[in-house]
């Protein structure tokens, strides 16, 4: 069985979730090297160095996220309509950002709403050459809202209150995310640039209240269906409870802190002021439908893996099969000689008959030419003959077995010729005949129209 491990890339240190064990390892620098080498410890110091599910969390901060409604419900469409939407909306290049989105359904009139998900290529440069040196690639990068709908889904344990819509607030060390969910997706979510280290005196404290209170109001903007009246804290937050309640008095919404066990025992080493809520919540479970960034580094070097090892697997299998079909062959090598030679004696007494039965098919072939009537050219000169008008006259003929006949004439007008045509169409023997050219001439004092006639 695969142990899933869950990553999230921070400048100080690595968050870290393997199985249902959690961790905070300090890094010196972001250098991919450092990353590389705290990563290989990890994994060296909890055993796991094979059948490992890895993904990656990007933090929220990270992230710019939109929500976003389009007029179409073919996904072909909606990505490309995404893609004109980045070039109006986001303050940055397309070549620049790499983008991902969750539809969240079809309005049932006109559009489909959706949540797009932008970050810049550079912070994925990072995860990329930091993965490489320890030869593990990534299953997918993971947004980290959508970690803490998994958390509060696992933590809640009154699974009622999960069934209208609610806000989550995960409160870290250095910012805060602020998430609406509706109907169990990710309705919006925004960013409180102030984390546990920025909360250490009143004024600060006020700041993140009139925040909280004008983050909750912008989203409930965004979702006007969504009518909450509970917001779950995670993360940070244990003490937050009031502070929370008063700010978000105008909405009349009750908090309620949620926590795991695996969060306690974290906790209880003395790291309180860092949020394990997103890496334990996709370690609780990953959704198909949950934003995933494509990182085309990562994807060439996991299909250049996967083929690597496809290519191994049927070197293996080539060579055993062409070890086998040695064998065979050397075994039947014998018996298909003297085979062999038992043929061609036979093919030598067959090749005497066959001359003479050669040259009695030869005579067949002609003779058939005439035989068969609906193929003879007898056959169509008297059909012809029949279905001539006396207003038409046949100079010549020129007939071909199996090819077609066609034949020149002339008559007085060419109405006379078309109407010679439509009768050879209709006879079952002249069906598709042609009239190839009609060119008009003079024969003494009179003017004629010479015509040729092709039928396939």
């Amino acid at each position: 069985m695969r142990t899933r491990v869950i990553v999230e890339l921070l400048d100080r240190y690595l968050k870290v979730s393997i199985g249902r064990k959690a961790m905070v390892v300090n890094l010196p620098n972001v250098d991919p090297a450092s990353i590389s080498s705290a990563l290989s410890s990890v994994f060296k110091d909890n055993k796991q160095d094979k059948n490992l599910d890895v993904f990656v969390v990007l933090s929220r901060n990270k992230i710019t996220v939109r929500r976003v409604e389009l007029p179409s419900q073919d996904p072909k469409e909606i990505e490309q309509m995404l893609g004109l939407y980045l070039i109006r909306q986001i303050p940055y290049h397309k070549e620049e950002v790499c983008w991902a989105y969750q539809n969240l359904g079809f309005d049932g009139v006109s559009n489909s709403h959706l949540v797009l998900a932008v970050a810049l290529k550079n912070v994925f440069k990072n995860i990329v050459n930091s993965f490489v040196p320890i030869n593990i690639l990534p299953e997918a990068v993971l947004m980290s809202s959508q970690g803490l709908l998994h958390y509060v889904n696992e933590a809640c344990k009154d699974k009622s209150l999960l069934n209208s819509s609610y806000f989550i607030l995960d409160v870290d060390e250095n910012y805060s995310d602020l998430v609406l969910v509706h109907h169990h997706k990710l309705g919006s979510s925004a960013v409180i640039p102030m984390g546990i280290e920025n909360l250490n005196n009143l004024s600060d404290s006020e700041r993140f209240s009139a925040e909280l209170a004008q983050g909750l109001i912008a989203l409930g903007n965004e979702v006007p269906e969504a009518k909450c009246e509970r917001i779950f804290l995670t993360g940070a937050s244990a003490t937050f409870v009031t502070m929370v309640e008063k700010a978000a008095k105008d909405l009349r919404l009750k908090a309620q802190y949620l926590s795991t066990k695996e969060y306690d025992t974290f906790v209880a080493t003395g790291s309180k002021g860092i949020s394990l809520s997103s890496v334990l919540g996709f370690n609780a479970q990953v959704a198909k439908d949950d934003i995933k960034f494509v990182v085309p580094e990562l994807q060439i070097k996991k299909e250049m893996k996967t083929k690597v090892q496809q290519l191994m697997i049927l070197g293996a299998a080539m060579v055993f099969i062409l070890a086998m079909l040695c064998g065979i062959g050397l075994v039947r090598l014998v018996q298909r000689q003297s085979y062999s030679a038992t043929l061609k004696a036979k093919v030598a007494d067959l090749e005497k008959n066959a001359k003479e039965l050669d040259s009695v098919v030869d005579s067949l072939k002609i003779a058939r030419q005439y035989t068969d009537p609906k193929s003879s050219v007898l056959f169509f000169i008297t059909d012809l003959n029949r279905l001539c008008p006396d207003n038409i006259t046949i100079t010549n003929y020129r007939w071909e077995w199996k090819k077609g006949l066609s034949f020149r004439g002339y008559a007085q007008q060419i109405p006379d010729i078309l109407s010679f045509v439509n009768a050879l169409n209709s006879s079952e023997a002249f069906k598709g005949a042609q009239n190839r050219y009609t060119r008009r001439r003079r024969v003494k004092d009179k003017e004629v129209v010479d015509f040729e006639i092709f039928v396939k």
